[in-house]
């Protein structure tokens, strides 16, 4: 048994007529109505073809299917239809004893397509023809009549470009063979559903404001419509682009003001069932300027805890700077878009822009607050507690306004409330937001070192996988491995993840200043480990320079503070000579350079200004120098100032 069946237009019959030319056998073709006479048993092998067989009354074509089924070798029914018999051969295909061609096997490949272009006149590249075939997805009647609009263009590229269903000769035929017989009702389904890129039942009832039309959507594919089964439950469809197209300008030409309703109604529905993606596009389309800030704000928010930041801006791009801070969620969302790129002073703009946001904006703009850090620790920490506050669990950010509370708690030196936010956050990360967990893990691993719990600390060292995320946040992860191998003795790979974070962090673009003098400060350690004196120096230096743009972090300044210790007690072990300064001594050397005034300095160093001015003296009588300048100079030379 043979089932030939495809929406018109694929040449059904001609593969039917290729077969009977170079078949011995006799071929006999019957009308649909003709299932009882070729049910008639008879001897001499041969094919009998049904022809439309869609139209066949179903009890006979199932008995004819039956009786096929007892026939004798070289005996073969083929059924031409625009939608395959499912029922009727059920029984046949479970035995083995079908042979089926759909639309799948009889669209054209780009050989195919190819030829037929130039059986028609048309000279076209390698790339025109795959765009062509791309429009058409391999429907031969489409491309013929393609060929047909590009007979004349002057721009092959535009023609191609611009052909659609709307084209006169497309639409014309689509209409004739495909929709003529519709019901007005079903023609009225398929003209407001083709808005939509996939066709459910759930859907199309809540954009159309009718119900069933699951069964609706089920007969027109069984009607030989092409629309092409997303799943094998017959639950979801795609219909042709080119019919899309065709229903889409008559629906713009019959009833444009239902346009932007039936959008709306789509975004609602898809925001509700979590396509934040989906739901955007159709807000946009519907001018649901409410609907798109908070789907905006939502897929923004995900981003923050997946990493994955790129298709924030592609949405973005789809609205002026006007509408950005015309709507709380959209300026928010892009704020957070650009922080995660490291543009702080952007991100900064759009946080202004939402300022006077109405209350329920009120967690998320706490929750890029925290994340910009502009005020130091202690207001970090507040306002992620107000956006834990205020957010739900449900909300991506959530997650993200816990570890940032967890950070904060941190760097102030709370290092028990830290580690039960940090594992708060991790908990939240679960739900499979990837790079949430990573950032967790890498401040549970340094938390874990400075209580020097090395068992605790390679746990969560081992949970961070060499992934890309955000250059500033990978480099990160990449310390926190490295000091981890560093002390297991593995020192290819501490060597290997340093220098890749190093490399992370020269290359990449602004990033919170205490994340990347967090980043510099443990560099410096493993380096230490690895006996890189020079380059340790360089990462304390850095580390320093990044620390002071951010206040109340006494974790952070003992971080470098201890770091320098380090690096001079490796320095002392080795050269066994140099100025034997005190750590107070070191720590206002290493600020001279900077041109800070001594009363910054000691501002910098939680000090009084007398005591830098009585160090700075011990320094220069150390060093056996009269003046700033030439202490600095003995000290760089000395290798206790980086460069």
């Amino acid at each position: 048994m043979v089932s030939v069946a495809a929406p018109a237009g694929y040449g059904k019959t001609t593969v039917l007529r290729q077969w009977a030319e170079r078949d011995p056998r006799r071929f006999t073709w019957l009308p649909p109505t003709a299932c009882a006479t070729a049910c008639r048993p008879a001897g001499e092998p041969r094919v009998v073809v049904i022809d439309d067989a869609q139209l066949a009354p179903p009890d006979e074509l199932r008995r004819l299917v039956d009786a096929a089924g007892e026939w004798r070798h070289g005996r073969v029914l083929a059924l031409v239809a625009r939608t395959a018999p499912g029922e009727a051969l059920g029984r046949v295909r479970a035995h083995g004893l079908t042979f089926e061609l759909t639309s799948r096997e009889l669209a054209f490949t780009h050989l195919e397509a190819a030829h037929m272009l130039a059986l028609a006149g048309l000279r076209l590249n390698e790339n025109q023809v795959a765009a062509l075939l791309r429009r058409t997805e391999g429907w031969p009647a489409a491309l013929y009549l393609a060929a047909l609009a590009l007979a004349d263009a002057a721009d092959a590229d535009a023609a191609i470009a611009s052909f659609s269903g709307a084209d006169q000769n497309v639409a014309d035929y689509l209409r004739h063979e495909l929709l003529a017989d519709l019901p007005e009702a079903q023609q009225t389904l398929l003209r407001e559903t083709s808005i939509l890129t996939r066709l459910t039942g759930p859907l199309c009832d809540a954009v159309t404001g009718r119900s069933g039309t699951a069964a609706d959507l089920h007969a027109l594919a069984r009607a030989g419509l092409p629309l092409a089964p997303l799943d094998r439950s017959g639950r979801a469809y795609r219909a042709h682009g080119l019919l899309r197209s065709l229903l889409r300008a008559e629906l713009a030409r019959r009833a444009p003001a239902l346009v932007p309703v039936l959008h709306r109604r789509a975004a609602v529905w898809h925001a509700a069932a979590g396509e934040q993606d989906a739901a955007l596009v159709h807000a946009v389309a519907g001018r649901d300027a409410a609907v798109a800030s908070d789907t905006l704000w939502t897929i923004a928010s995900t981003a923050l805890v997946d990493g994955d930041t790129a298709r924030v801006g592609e949405h973005l791009s789809r609205f002026p700077a006007r509408e950005l801070a015309a709507q709380p969620g959209l300026a928010l969302a892009a704020a957070l878009h650009h922080l995660a790129d490291g543009r702080r002073a952007r991100a900064q703009a759009w946080l202004d822009a939402a300022h006077g946001a109405p209350a329920r904006w009120t967690g998320p703009a706490a929750l890029v607050r925290a994340c910009l850090a502009h005020d130091g620790i202690a207001a970090m920490r507040a306002d992620a507690e107000l956006a834990r506050e205020r957010l739900t669990p449900a909300d991506p950010a959530y997650g993200f306004a816990l570890y940032l509370g967890g950070v904060a708690r941190q760097l102030a030196g709370e290092r028990v409330p830290a580690r039960d936010r940090l594992h708060e956050a991790l908990a939240q990360a679960e739900a499979g937001h990837a790079q949430l967990a990573w950032l967790c893990h890498a401040q549970l691993t340094l938390l874990a070192i400075d209580e020097n719990d090395w068992i605790d600390a390679r746990v969560h060292a081992d949970a961070l996988p060499a992934r890309d995320t955000r250059a500033g946040e990978q480099a990160l992860l990449l310390a926190a491995v490295a000091v981890v191998a560093a002390q297991r003795g593995n020192a290819a790979q501490a060597r290997h993840d340093a220098a890749h974070a190093g490399r992370l962090l020269a290359t990449g673009t602004e990033g919170s200043p205490w994340l990347v003098a967090e980043t510099h400060a443990w560099l410096a350690r493993t380096q230490i480990r690895l006996s890189d004196g020079p380059t340790a120096r360089l990462h304390l230096t850095r580390a320093a320079r990044f620390a002071g743009l951010v206040d109340g972090a006494p974790v952070l300044t003992g971080w470098i503070h201890d770091g320098w210790a380090r690096a001079d007690a490796f320095a002392d072990s080795v050269t066994g000579d140099g100025p034997m300064l005190t750590n107070a001594e070191l720590r206002v050397l290493r600020l001279l350079p900077s041109h800070l005034s001594f009363r910054e300095i000691a501002a910098r160093l939680h000090v009084s200004p007398n005591t830098v001015k009585t160090q700075a003296l011990s320094v220069y009588r150390k060093l056996g120098v009269s003046c700033r300048s030439d202490a600095v100079a003995r000290g760089l030379a000395a290798g206790v100032i980086a460069d």
